[in-house]
């Protein structure tokens, strides 16, 4: 199905990636719902926010790629100054996630939020693990190198 604009798009998604230079939100809370998983990408510089403060606090689970950097420049740095999120709050990250110590959805229901920053080697990691998960089961095994 074609969307005609994000809201439309992001409301009938079951995964949304955000990957943009947007300095002001372009996906907005009220247009998520149950089960949905986003990863904003984007926000890598800390002038940049593609995703409403809001949605952050709404979300059951926010994973950073790493805490530190997404409290200074991520999507959570722009929820913190919101007031939406606690600065101090304690969020796993993603590579505990991966690795199996640390929680990742425990629910279909639930809206996950993962916020990465660029952190090349974690990406690289975590491509070759998908890459190697997709071949294991059969799916997309067209992808290219």
């Amino acid at each position: 199905m074609a969307a005609t604009g994000a809201e439309e798009a992001v409301r009938h998604a079951d995964i949304v990636v955000t990957t943009t230079p947007a300095t002001s939100p372009i996906l907005r809370a009220g247009w998520l719902r149950p089960g949905q998983h986003i990863t904003a990408m984007g926000s890598d510089q800390p002038t940049k926010c593609e995703v409403e403060p809001a949605a952050l606090a709404r979300a059951d689970l926010y994973v950073p790629d790493r805490l530190s950097q997404t409290r200074a420049m991520g999507e959570l740095r722009a929820a913190i100054a919101a007031g939406a999120m606690d600065g101090a709050s304690d969020h796993p990250e993603l590579g505990a996630v991966v690795a199996g110590t640390a929680p990742g959805r425990t629910d279909p229901l639930q809206i996950t939020i993962a916020d990465l920053t660029g952190t090349g080697v974690q990406d690289t990691a975590i491509a070759t693990l998908a890459r190697a998960r997709a071949s294991e089961t059969g799916a997309g095994t067209d992808f290219t190198t």
